[in-house]
C-alpha cells in the first residue's frame, strides 16, 4: 500500500462577499472550460486546475494513474495565505477544512484531511484547532514562516501547545522564501519553487528544534515538506557543534538530531542520492512517499519507483509506504 503524503486541494468556489478587508488579495475561482478553473489571486490568475482536484469521485478514479492507494489532502500552500486580515484568513481556513473534510467523508479509506487556520493571529488559530479536530481532521498544514517568523517563535508557542495536547499533526510546507532580495534575479513566480523552497523547508525545521518546540512537545507529531530540504545539511554542521561547544550544547537538553528523528519527511528529494541521505539521516522510520499533487499540472506517475534502487529492507519498503504515514496521522 502507498499513501501519499503530500498532495493538495483547491476548493471548487471561495466564500465572496462584498467589501472583504483583503480585498483582490482574497482567493476566487474563474471556470475555464473544460473541466478546469483558474484561482485568481490580486486580479491575475494565479494557477489553472482541473476539477480533479475538488471532485470527490474524479480524485479518486485518479489515483491508480498517480500510483498511489490513498492521499493525504492538505491546502494548496498559497491558500495559507498568513498576509491577509486574520477575519478574512479564518473565513478561508474554515472553506478550506470545510471541502477537504467532505472529501475525507466521501471516501474515508482513500482520503485524509490535514486542515489550516489562520495562523497570522495565533490566538485566533489556537481557538480554531478545536473545530479543526472536529471535523475529523487529523492535523494542520503550516507554511515554514508566519510573515517572516520563524516557527520556533515564542509567539507561536501557544499554537503547538494545543495542536499537542489535541492529538493533532503538523505538517510543515515551504512558503515564500523570506530572502526574496537575494533571488532578484529569478522571475517572482520562479524563486520560491526552484531555490527558496529546499532552504524554506530547511529553515523550518531548524527553527522548530533551535527554538525548543520539539523539546517542550515530544509528542507532537511535525513532518517537513520536500524532504526537508536542506535541514540534513544544517544539522550536520550544527550537530558537530553541538557535540563539542558547550553554548551550543545548553541550548538544548538533547541534540539537534535527536529532535530531527522525531518529525517525518516525505521522499521529494528529486534525485536517488539525495532521498537515500534523507532516508540514512533521518531513518527510514520518518519517511514518506509524497507527490505534491494538485491537479495542476503532471506529477511522477509510479512514486513506488522513487524508492527503487536504495537497497531498502521489505520493513523499511512497507514503513516507508504506508506506515509512516499512518503514525505520523495518528492512526
Amino acid at each position: 500500500m502507498l499513501i501519499d503524503l503530500h498532495t493538495h486541494i483547491v476548493p471548487e468556489e471561495f466564500p465572496l462577499k462584498e467589501a472583504r478587508p483583503s480585498g483582490e488579495a482574497f482567493p476566487r475561482m474563474e471556470p475555464a472550460g473544460e473541466g478546469r478553473s483558474a484561482m485568481v489571486v490580486n486580479g491575475k490568475r494565479f494557477r489553472m486546475f482541473n476539477e480533479a482536484c475538488w471532485h470527490h469521485a474524479k480524485r479518486a478514479a485518479a489515483l491508480p494513474s498517480l500510483g498511489v492507494d490513498a492521499q493525504v489532502v492538505s491546502p494548496l500552500p498559497e491558500l495559507l495565505a498568513y498576509h491577509l486580515d486574520p477575519a478574512d484568513g479564518l473565513d478561508l481556513a474554515r472553506c478550506l477544512n470545510g471541502a477537504i473534510a467532505a472529501l475525507v467523508r466521501s471516501d474515508t479509506a482513500r482520503f485524509f484531511g490535514l486542515g489550516t487556520v489562520p495562523l497570522q493571529d495565533v490566538e485566533l488559530a489556537t481557538a480554531e484547532l478545536a473545530a479543526v479536530k472536529e471535523l475529523g481532521l487529523r492535523g494542520v498544514e503550516v507554511a515554514s514562516h508566519v510573515n517572516g517568523m520563524g516557527l520556533g517563535d515564542e509567539a507561536l508557542r501557544p499554537f503547538f501547545r494545543e495542536a499537542a495536547r489535541l492529538d493533532l499533526s503538523v505538517f510543515v510546507h515551504a512558503y515564500n522564501p523570506t530572502f526574496a532580495t537575494r533571488l532578484a534575479h529569478f522571475p517572482a513566480d520562479v524563486a520560491g519553487p526552484v531555490t527558496g523552497f529546499p532552504i524554506e523547508a530547511g529553515l523550518a525545521g531548524a527553527s522548530l528544534i533551535w527554538g525548543g518546540v520539539l523539546a517542550e512537545l515530544p509528542s507532537l507529531r511535525v513532518g517537513i515538506s520536500h524532504a526537508g530540504g536542506v535541514l540534513a545539511q544544517l544539522l550536520a554542521r550544527g550537530e558537530e557543534n553541538y557535540q563539542h561547544r558547550d553554548p551550543v550544547r545548553a541550548l538544548l537538553p538533547h541534540s539537534p538530531m535527536d529532535y530531527a528523528r522525531s518529525m517525518w519527511f516525505d521522499d521529494l528529494a528529486f534525485t536517488g542520492p539525495n532521498l537515500r541521505h534523507v532516508v540514512d539521516t533521518f531513518g527510514a522510520s520518518q519517511v514518506t512517499v509524497g507527490t505534491d499533487y494538485s491537479g495542476a499540472g503532471p506529477t511522477d506517475p509510479l512514486p513506488a519507483a522513487w524508492l527503487d534502487g536504495l537497497g531498502l529492507s521489505a520493513a523499511e519498503r512497507e514503513a516507508i509506504g504506508s506506515r509512516n504515514a499512518l503514525r505520523f496521522l495518528g492512526l
